[in-house]
């Protein structure tokens, strides 16, 4: 790969916010930022790769998606689960896209789509194999990797279809958030098109080709209740689609990089990957 495709860039050791405990870089990982992956709109997207330093054959990849109510975050939010993975030998890439208000539905999602079709089209020098392909992502992010694994754009002959998916406290259904505090966050992603709040949901586009699922949500989780990740399991399973719930007791939104339950779900993330992907 060419080091103008890789360029690397001074970054902290240890994240501001998100991680508890901090984030420390393993001397079997290399990581390298600021990748441009996408020029939509005239502006430069970009992700941070996380590549093993012994790694042999090929191995599946992962893509993560962070959250951050579709108008902030920042990819270092999935840069621990990212670097769990890359030290077993797997490479992976967090990726930014673009925010509301300045850019409705499907911008977000065409952003996803093109961080898949990047990892795919250099999986010959990342050493990751194409079919093997699996996002991760928590709240707006959980949302956009249920989509990456309920639709599928072809562009140049590579398409954006993931293998599996691992979804955190995500919005699988739009049309059911009612609430006054939900309304206006939905109307600066969806716009006034009464059709967007369907097209932007996973929940109708599940067929019997979506990728198999794990959902991880907190009973205590008041920004996006648990009902939705339950709601989005049914409609899987009810397609012949392998679907997986992990119920975190008491848990909050956002849960998943704070104790106690980082540890958990980094595990039951690993073992479902490892049973859809193989090692």
């Amino acid at each position: 790969m060419a080091d103008s495709d890789l360029t690397e860039r001074e970054s902290e050791v240890t994240p501001p916010g998100f991680n508890d405990p901090p984030f420390v870089l393993p001397d079997t990982v290399e990581l390298r930022t600021g990748i441009v992956y996408s020029r939509p709109s005239g502006r430069e997207l970009t992700l941070d790769l996380f590549l093993p330093k012994h790694q042999t054959g090929r191995k599946p990849g992962m893509i993560f998606v962070h959250g951050g109510g579709w108008r902030g975050g920042t990819p270092r939010q999935f840069w621990r689960q990212a670097t769990h993975l890359a030290a077993l030998g797997w490479p992976g890439v967090s990726i930014s896209y673009r925010f509301t208000p300045e850019f409705h539905f499907p911008s977000q999602l065409e952003d996803a789509q093109a961080g898949v079709r990047w990892l795919r089209a250099h999986a010959d020098e990342l050493g990751v194999d194409p079919n093997r392909i699996g996002a991760a992502g928590g709240s707006a992010g959980g949302h956009l990797v249920a989509l990456l694994g309920t639709t599928n754009v072809v562009v140049d002959r590579i398409h954006s279809r993931v293998q599996a998916v691992v979804s955190f406290n995500g919005v699988f259904d739009f049309p059911t958030l009612m609430t006054e505090d939900a309304r206006e966050p939905r109307r600066a992603l969806l716009g006034d098109d009464p059709e967007a709040p369907i097209r932007a949901s996973p929940l109708y586009h599940v067929d019997e080709n979506a990728a198999p699922t794990l959902l991880l949500h907190g009973t205590a989780d008041v920004t996006i209740p648990i009902a939705q990740s339950l709601a989005f399991q049914q409609k899987l399973q009810a397609c012949g689609v392998r679907a997986e719930l992990f119920v975190a007791e008491g848990a909050a939104h956002g849960f998943f990089n704070r104790p106690p339950f980082y540890q958990p779900t980094l595990e039951r993330m690993e073992h479902f990957l490892r049973e859809i992907l193989g090692d």
